[in-house]
């Protein structure tokens, strides 16, 4: 085992799809290790300002609310996780992409372990008394968090899928989350939930619009059943793209970011995904990639294992 379970020319990199993954330096490895390591009291501080900001009254919330959007707005913290976020069949493209055709030759990984914000925070949902096994880490990141001693396993291809069906099945948003800004930094698949992610907290809390992946919901409201007969979409958007004026669901497409979960539950069959075309992460991480399979995209082929 290599120091801090660095691997070498095994500790691989993303580089965007139709480019090979190459060896991550070791700066930017042992960066992200400390990263890693010290995420929990980031998180911890981070969650302090979004409850008085979620939950505070008069003058200490709106201070909180100011010091958020400064701390995100920062330069000096632009190295922090940044997401997109997609669809589960997106997702899903994404780790074909790391197990078989960068994992085939380059020695890319999957890793899962417990939910870091769920961990570090001690908040759980649904009455759960422990983290949910939900985070999946991607290239290198997989060797360093099986390192710090945290909970994280290698897993399959196969393992991976089966926790975004259940995780989407619960109601999670799928994010691909990068650190640094950088297209060679992406390191985590999330299953975000609404109420603890402070990612997702954070963008709520600054309605904030960034994230939204390649594809975007489409309704045909002749066909929406309305809120008392259905209303699972308002339910299940995490970003207020639905919202209900009396028995009709208003749909703000503005404001959807392409994850999908209102589609899979309308009971009216009145919605799907289509291609969005303001897509801004064309250079972090392209359709072809995301949407292998779909639109007209060619679907990506397995390497023999």
């Amino acid at each position: 085992m290599g120091f801090l379970n660095f691997h070498g020319h095994n500790s691989v990199s993303f580089n965007g799809h139709d480019k090979p993954a190459i060896p991550v330096s070791l700066s930017q490895y042992i960066m992200h290790y400390l990263y890693g390591a010290n995420e929990p009291l980031i998180l911890k501080s981070t969650d302090k300002i979004l409850d008085v900001g979620e939950f505070g009254e008069g003058e200490a919330q709106e201070k909180s609310l100011q010091k958020f959007k400064a701390m995100s707005a920062n330069p000096a913290l632009q190295f922090l996780p940044h997401g997109i976020v997609m669809s589960r069949n997106a997702a899903k493209n994404v780790l074909d992409f790391v197990y078989y055709v960068e994992g085939a030759t380059n020695g890319a990984r999957l890793a899962v372990g417990p939910c870091i914000c769920q961990r570090a925070l001690e908040k759980y949902p649904n009455g759960l008394t422990e983290p949910e096994i939900k985070d999946i880490t991607l290239f290198y990141s997989a060797d360093i968090y099986l390192d710090l001693g945290i909970g994280f396993k290698e897993i399959t291809n196969d393992e991976a899928k089966d926790i975004l069906d259940e995780m989407h099945n619960r109601g999670y948003l799928h994010n691909a989350m990068y650190m640094f800004q950088k297209t060679n930094a992406l390191f985590v698949m999330c299953n975000c939930d609404a109420n603890i992610c402070a990612v997702q907290r954070g963008a709520r809390l600054t309605d904030n619009t960034d994230a939204k992946g390649p594809e975007i919901c489409v309704r045909d409201a002749s066909k929406c059943k309305g809120v008392k007969e259905c209303g699972k979409c308002i339910d299940r958007c995490f970003f207020g793209a639905n919202k209900a004026d009396g028995d009709e669901v208003i749909f703000d497409q503005n404001k959807c970011k392409g994850c999908e979960l209102c589609v899979t539950t309308c009971t009216g069959k009145a919605r799907e995904l289509t291609i969005r075309d303001d897509y801004e992460y064309e250079d972090l991480m392209s359709k072809t990639l995301l949407l292998a399979g779909k639109y007209g995209y060619e679907r990506m082929v397995p390497y023999e294992r």
